[in-house]
């Protein structure tokens, strides 16, 4: 079970690289990452790390100089990952369904040297559209592209240079990863942007670390993670979940990674049956789609104890079903600023504890949640999510405006959630500041409104936004999309409500999809629902 009486990040290594080392020599041949029909151990994952290391001295990177990515979960972006810790690079990462323009706003924020592009993923062309963004982007000398010959000016092969002899700077790489420690920085982590534009979270070695040796203890029940074991994920590497909670730590533990490519419930249990790890997670929208396959009950899923859903409200009739794959279940909370997971259920809560809440903050950290004044609140009243520890970012890159206004004087990280904490000290979200609204005068929180209605049976997800009212000022509109199969009326829904809500919190329209915008790891896209209100009333 998880120690949370003792420090979890006693004897931790300083340097992210450190681990992939100590698995190079104590577990050479076991597989450290599995994509499509590759696989790399240890022994080469490290081997290939060091020569992509040792060229990026060769062309003079040094100490904090960025270098941006734009591809799905790989072993070259895991390559990349690894030969910047040893240089003391920052990489960044881009959505590879950023257009031009969007690829275009994030290089010029943190200014790259270099860019690792994959070449094209079905019909897009992801190096001609990097093509587009860089007419306006000085900063970039370089492309090294994944999978296809260079088109674009100043882009060479990646599969070249890892041909390469850089023997030479044997001796500058292991200068080079002297000099660098604990709190220089390894990662910039660009936000959904699901409220407006991305920031660049900076995060360090340390913040990666720590969170990751706190996730490997309180994932894969009862046990933690162990060296040796798989993990299955889809999650984007541009994000925090594909680049920390299912990239780095998995790693810090010596796993093998299983790079799945986008989300496909069929060939996710296609895969849990082949590599049979201890974990499955998802957010509730692929929990819904899995457990809608016809052949669900055919599949073998013994060799799941452990289970996490998140990233939005956990419906009520999934968490049952989830259960019953394992009574070691997850509802945690997680953003970039925290470098991923921030909270954690208690080992084996119950149905109701993870329907209402995402766990405690572990002791390795801090917790509190604050008034408009940053004055502290008692248990049971709602305020905004404070954190302060060593997994929260160093700053918003390139944004010191931004960056102060997040931070007090004394470390604490204002995170812009509004939640509550319980008698028991767990977690309650209540929504986001910027997510809020007001009806008739009173603060409608959204997220507490998806709650009730994610709890509605039959339901697979809901976002709720704000439309104009003559009278009210604004008012609710909730959009609702059935799982497979299932008929809604939002009449009965809103009688059911009444039940739970407020008569003011309660949306006055329902509508309908078979799909909502989403991120590609299964955020709703709320700018876009809301975009398409004001259209509605411009």
């Amino acid at each position: 079970m998880p120690n949370r009486s003792g420090n979890r990040l006693e004897g931790a290594l300083p340097k992210f690289s450190e681990y992939l080392k100590k698995w190079a020599y104590e577990i050479p041949d076991n597989e450290a990452l599995i994509y499509e029909d590759q696989s790399l151990s240890y022994r080469d994952f490290y081997r290939d790390a060091q020569q992509l290391a040792k060229y990026m001295l060769s062309i003079g990177i040094q100490k904090g100089d960025r270098i941006a990515y734009v591809t799905v979960g790989r072993p070259e972006f895991f390559v990349l990952y690894m030969a910047a810790s040893m240089t003391g690079a920052i990489i960044a990462g881009m959505n590879v369904r950023n257009t031009a323009p969007e690829m275009e706003y994030i290089i010029n924020n943190c200014q790259p040297k270099y860019i690792l592009c994959q070449y094209s993923l079905g019909d897009i062309n992801y190096q001609e559209r990097l093509g587009q963004a860089l007419n306006n982007c000085p900063s970039v000398k370089g492309v090294w592209v994944i999978d296809g010959q260079p088109i674009i000016p100043n882009a060479i092969s990646y599969n070249d240079i890892m041909q390469g002899d850089y023997s030479a700077y044997d001796q500058a790489l292991q200068e080079r990863e002297a000099q660098l420690g604990a709190d220089d920085g390894l990662i910039i982590v660009y936000t959904s942007g699901t409220t407006g534009k991305p920031k660049g979270a900076l995060l360090t070695h340390r913040n990666v670390i720590s969170m990751s040796l706190v996730q490997k203890d309180e994932f894969h029940l009862p046990d933690g993670m162990q060296a040796g074991e798989y993990v299955l994920t889809s999650s984007p590497v541009n994000h925090v979940s594909g680049a920390t909670q299912y990239g780095a730590t998995p790693i810090i533990a010596g796993c093998a990674v299983v790079l799945t490519g986008p989300f496909d419930a069929k060939r996710g249990m296609e895969l849990l049956e082949k590599y049979r790890p201890p974990m499955k997670s998802g957010v509730p929208a692929m929990w819904a789609m899995t457990f809608a396959l016809p052949n669900f009950n055919d599949y073998d899923t013994s060799c799941i104890r452990f289970c996490q859903i998140g990233g939005a409200p956990a419906p009520r009739d999934i968490l049952v079903k989830i259960k019953e794959l394992t009574p070691y279940v997850c509802n945690p909370m997680g953003m970039t600023e925290t470098s991923g997971l921030s909270t954690y259920s208690d080992p084996g809560a119950s149905v109701e504890n993870l329907n209402l809440t995402v766990g405690k903050c572990p002791p390795e950290w801090e917790l509190k949640i604050v008034d408009e004044k940053r004055q502290e609140v008692p248990h049971g009243t709602p305020g905004e999510i404070a954190y302060r520890g060593p997994n929260v970012f160093k700053e918003y890159y390139n944004m010191p405006e931004a960056t102060s206004a997040a931070f007090d004087d004394t470390g604490w990280f204002y995170s812009g959630d509004v939640g509550l904490l319980d008698e028991n000290g767990d977690l309650r979200l209540v929504g986001r500041l910027k997510d809020m609204y007001i009806t008739g005068g009173y603060n409608v929180y959204p997220a507490e409104i998806e709650e009730q209605i994610s709890r509605y049976p039959g339901v697979m997800l809901v976002s709720v936004v704000s439309e104009p009212h003559k009278i009210m000022g604004e008012v609710g509109r909730a959009y609702v999309v059935p799982q497979p199969g299932v008929s809604l009326d939002g009449k009965v829904i809103q009688e059911h409500l009444k039940d739970y809500l407020a008569d003011y919190k309660i949306p006055r329209k329902y509508i309908f999809r078979d799909t909502l915008p989403m991120t590609p790891l299964g955020k709703i896209e709320k700018n876009k629902l809301r975009q398409e209100v004001e259209k509605e009333f411009s």
